[in-house]
């Protein structure tokens, strides 16, 4: 734990004394979770006629079943974009360290680390959405009347595959980082780093733990504090849309200090993932095996036994 300690403190003396990495930070919060915030600040949630009615008009339209395949396509395709922004943006923040390279096949080697990272949570995320289509025609068919409704029943009964979703995106980009921090920062091959990345993180022991605890938890307090401030700035500006109302000076101004708002969380956000991303390149750089001379392709560096040794 002390040591653990002594390489967070030292990743929020470096965070906070450049703050150009918050902006590389900032990039990757708002192509990860960014999005979310936004979302469930400012939409409220649909009521029971209203999904019903959508489910409905998609069914009996003559492009079934190839709408829903078109959206799962663009939402693909957002979902690559916004992987290859957090790999470019880990690559700038591990890179402006001082370490490292910048170039486009680092930035490859990354996009790649972060795409197998993410594969258990997208299929959790797809037997979730298999599973959600059956419960959800179920319930919202069903005469039950009890508390909570189609919605809660509907929730409840895919909660569990809810909770693996949260676990195997916590785990992949666990494993995710590690292997950016070889390909970053030790010039390691794609191959090499994954199937490094589990060896390392097992290296590090109680300051893996550590690290992996309080990340999730400020990451997660942060989340909320940001949607209940948004939530806030925009039930204003939301009545006034729902009535037909329009802007007037007064609307105006309250929606330029809500985008001035949400820049300024998205600022505090990347400042957040930048500690995070630096404390766990400390703490895995300083696990025995990797040497300053670093890794190379596949291959170790001639001094980094020599190094783990005289560490």
């Amino acid at each position: 734990m002390r040591r653990w300690l002594t390489d967070a403190t030292t990743a929020s003396r470096l965070i906070s004394d450049r703050p150009q990495l918050w902006v590389s930070g900032g990039l990757a919060w708002a192509a990860s979770v960014g999005p979310f915030v936004l979302l469930a600040a400012v939409v409220s949630a649909p009521a029971v006629s209203e999904l019903s009615s959508l489910g409905a008009r998609a069914y009996v339209s003559s492009a079934w079943p190839w709408n829903v395949v078109a959206i799962g396509v663009v939402l693909g395709v957002l979902l690559l974009l916004a992987l290859g922004l957090v790999a470019l943006a880990e690559v700038a923040l591990l890179g402006g360290e001082g370490h490292g390279a910048d170039g486009g096949t680092t930035v490859l080697r990354s996009f790649a680390v972060t795409l197998v990272g993410a594969l258990p949570a997208l299929a959790t995320v797809a037997a979730t959405l298999v599973a959600l289509a059956g419960v959800a025609r179920d319930e919202f068919i069903s005469p039950d009347t009890s508390v909570g409704g189609p919605l809660l029943r509907t929730a409840v009964r895919v909660s569990p595959l809810l909770a693996l979703l949260v676990i195997a995106a916590v785990l992949g980009g666990t494993y995710a980082t590690a292997a950016r921090v070889l390909v970053v920062r030790h010039g390691a091959g794609v191959r090499h780093a994954l199937a490094r990345a589990p060896r390392l993180l097992a290296a590090a022991g109680p300051s893996t733990i550590a690290q992996l605890f309080v990340t999730f938890i400020a990451w997660v307090a942060y989340m909320a504090f940001a949607i209940v401030l948004l939530r806030v700035l925009w039930d204003p500006i939301g009545l006034q849309l729902a009535d037909g109302a329009g802007f007037g000076p007064a609307q105006g101004a309250l929606l330029v200090g809500f985008v001035a708002i949400w820049l300024c969380l998205v600022l505090g956000g990347g400042a957040l993932h930048a500690w995070a991303s630096v404390s766990w390149a400390r703490i895995l750089s300083g696990t025995a095996g990797i040497g300053s001379a670093g890794i190379v392709g596949t291959r170790e560096a001639p001094n980094e036994h020599r190094s783990a040794r005289e560490a």
